[in-house]
């Protein structure tokens, strides 16, 4: 069980957008979306915000930066999808409510400018806005990811499974 399954078993939706169904196989997953390119799954995200009203999770997946850029060590792509993230970021920003917690990561580094095609080690950030929040700084670093579902649990007031791992950082940033 992962905080997925807590979501949706406390009735919150738990969208998926790119590869996340894939990922956690369906499991705590209410609805999902494949994407074409890391383009496409932004601009669906935009979609769900802008037309779907729910409550709970869009977990969003953008693979490009991995899989088309990051492995095939194209520096160039690489920063151009970077810039069409930042654009595509940007008018998700204006869309979000107050109460919208955003939370941007990576699940492991691919420097785009290293030898071979394996992943590379650098430390991935965890980036985290809100339009309610007043303040920013610095999180302290963690070693683990199960800070990000206990996170978004916490966020929800819901319950991580038993067994899982990792602490919520939420209060540091409300």
């Amino acid at each position: 069980k992962t905080a997925l399954d807590a979501l949706k078993e406390n009735g919150l939706s738990v969208i998926a957008v790119g590869k996340i169904h894939d990922i956690f196989d369906g499991e705590g997953i209410t609805q999902t979306y494949h994407s074409d390119s890391s383009v496409h799954g932004m601009q669906q995200t935009a979609d769900i915000m802008e037309h779907s009203e729910f409550e709970g999770l869009c977990f969003v997946n953008l693979v490009d930066f991995d899989a088309v850029w990051g492995h095939r060590r194209n520096p160039e792509g690489y920063a151009k999808e970077v810039e069409q993230f930042d654009e595509k970021l940007g008018e998700l920003l204006e869309l979000m409510g107050d109460e919208d917690l955003l939370m941007i990561t990576a699940d492991h580094g691919n420097d785009p400018t290293w030898t071979g095609t394996d992943h590379t080690r650098e430390q991935v950030p965890l980036l985290v806005y809100s339009p309610s929040l007043k303040e920013g700084g610095k999180l302290p670093e963690t070693d683990t990811f199960g800070v990000i579902g206990a996170t978004v649990a916490d966020n929800f007031e819901v319950k991580m499974p038993e067994g899982t791992i990792g602490t919520s950082i939420l209060e540091q940033f409300k």
